[in-house]
Formats: structure tokens, sequence, C-alpha cells
């Protein structure tokens, strides 16, 4: 089938909005549809002025990172989504295109090759999610696509959240963010992130994972990944009695995928380094979330915790 020809039927569908799922916060659609006998989704994006937001008033920074999100996705299947896609179930694009003010991406539709959403996850699928970010980053690990085409990874990363960073009250956290930012920054082991690794962006087979909205993609370390998937799964109680287990089973299935390459006394010194910055990676969505919504449900006792370890680890260096 011809891209152009593809894109274009899909931006005639913009005004039907009867077969469609909004975006979030009033970035557009999603689509599902047939096209000569396919069953395909569309995800047609485009930045508003304003976010439909309660708690987001949009600066001229914000939207322009939100601008930049939609880049690095489509750069994301058109460079580089092949690299991983042996070894990291991802939706099949067909199609991509940024038209008039408009991102479209087209899928083959997951759930025809046996995928599903879930809306809670059960320790099958937990470990699944954890097995695909172990072998998607250990491809970015070994592979020569450099991470920094696509700058930082993540959403919340100090350098992307200077509105934020503003409305935190002083404090220990916020005089240290800098360091702890400095500190992701210069580990030796950077990887291509997912950067909003959270249940809602995988689907699941029977056997496996699969991984799908590359917006906020980028270079850091894994294990930011795995902090955020396990926020999106656990709060109370139950964060902290499964955090330590998902971490070392992402370690074992990282270093599994990792030993076709890699020398053992390699992965040794990315694991120590990893697991020094647990703490960092914590404090860091933190600082975040104080700047953004400090009420957030997902500002835990875990969390705060590891804060703590992580702010202690700064004093005594």
């Amino acid at each position: 089938m011809s891209v152009s020809t593809l894109v274009s039927h899909v931006m005639t569908m913009l005004p039907d909005s009867q077969h469609s799922k909004a975006l979030w916060s009033g970035c557009g659609h999603i689509y599902k549809f047939s096209y000569q006998g396919d069953m395909l989704v569309a995800k047609v994006a485009s930045v508003p002025a304003q976010l439909d937001h309660r708690h987001i008033t949009q600066s001229e920074h914000s939207l322009n990172r939100k601008h930049r999100s939609y880049e690095k996705e489509l750069m994301f299947y058109r460079d580089t989504a092949h690299s991983y896609a042996i070894e990291c179930a991802l939706p099949e694009a067909k199609a991509f295109a940024n038209r008039d003010e408009a991102f479209v991406f087209v899928f083959t539709d997951f759930e025809t090759q046996g995928y599903r959403n879930v809306s809670k996850a059960e320790p099958t699928h937990v470990t699944q999610m954890v097995a695909w970010l172990a072998r998607f980053h250990a491809i970015g690990l070994v592979s020569s696509c450099a991470p920094k085409v696509y700058g930082r990874g993540n959403y919340w990363h100090l350098g992307t959240r200077p509105d934020e960073y503003e409305r935190m009250m002083p404090g220990l956290l916020k005089s240290s963010a800098n360091q702890i930012d400095q500190r992701l920054r210069d580990c030796p082991y950077q990887t291509l992130i997912h950067g909003d690794a959270k249940l809602a962006n995988f689907a699941f087979s029977r056997n496996q994972a699969l991984g799908y909205d590359f917006q906020h993609i980028g270079q850091g370390i894994g294990v930011a990944d795995v902090m955020l998937l396990l926020t999106s799964l656990y709060c109370g109680r139950d964060l902290e009695l499964h955090a330590e287990h998902y971490l070392n089973l992402y370690f074992e299935h990282l270093s599994e995928a990792l030993a076709p390459s890699w020398p053992l006394e390699l992965f040794n010194d990315l694991e120590k380094s990893w697991r020094k910055l647990w703490t960092f990676v914590w404090a860091d969505f933190h600082r975040f979330l104080l700047g953004w919504k400090p009420d957030h449900e997902k500002l835990t006792s875990y969390m705060l915790l590891q804060t703590e370890l992580c702010l202690a680890q700064l004093r005594e260096e």
C-alpha cells in the first residue's frame, strides 16, 4: 500500500470522532479502522496551545517539549525500531508522517496479533514487562545506534522541567536537584530508555509483552524505566514488598540479554553502578512530582525513603 495514500486516508477521518479514542489532554485521537483488508490503528497527534489538563498551564517551554516528544517518537519508528523488533515486541508501523501540524502514525492493530491491554497487572504481566525492558536496554547498550541522538530520555528530568522546579517549595531535595541530575548524567552506562514505562504502554500475549508509545525515549539508565514501571503498578505496602524482587529480576534478565556480547566483569560493573543509582532515580522523580502535583498518589513511603537514602549518600560524599 502507498504510504502517502494511507496517510491521506487517515487525515480524512479526522472529523469523525465516533470511532476514536482521545489522546492525553487534548493532543489528538487514536482511530481503529479497516484499510484494504487490514485492521489498522492510527495515532494522530498535535499539540494545542493549552492542554486540557487541570494541573498544567502550558508555557512555551512545555509546548516545545510536547512537540519534541512526537518528533522523537516519529524518529524512533523511522530510524531505530527495526533494530529492536527482533528482541522486543513492538507495534508494526505501516506509515508515519508530520503533516498539517499533526503527527500521524499508522500501525497494524496489535490485537490481530494476539496482544491485549490489561487494566490490572498480574505477576505474569509484570515479569513480561520487566523482561521486555531488560531486552530493550540491552540492545541500546550494545547497538551502534547512539542514544544521544534522542537527547535525554523520560519526561521528568531536570532539564526538561524548569517550570515544575520553580514551583517546588525550598528544601534539601530542591537544593540537591542539580547534583542528583548530574550523577545520573555522569553514569558511564547509558542506554536508550523507553522514558514512559507504565502499564498503559504495554500489551500482552500469552508469552510476552509488547511496548509502545515512544514519545519520551532517549538516553538514560535502565533502572529509571524500572522505577517508573513500579510506580504504575504498586503503592503503599505493596511497593515495599515487590520493588526489590522486580529490581533483582530485571538484572537477571539484563544479564541474560547481555551475556552474548559482554564479559561478566563488565556487566557486574554496570549492575553495581545502576544499583547505586536506584535511590537517585526515585529522588529525581520525587523532585518532579513535588513541582507538578505535590499531593500525587505516587508520593509513597517507599519513594520518600529512597529520597532520604539518596540525600544521605550525597551528604556523605
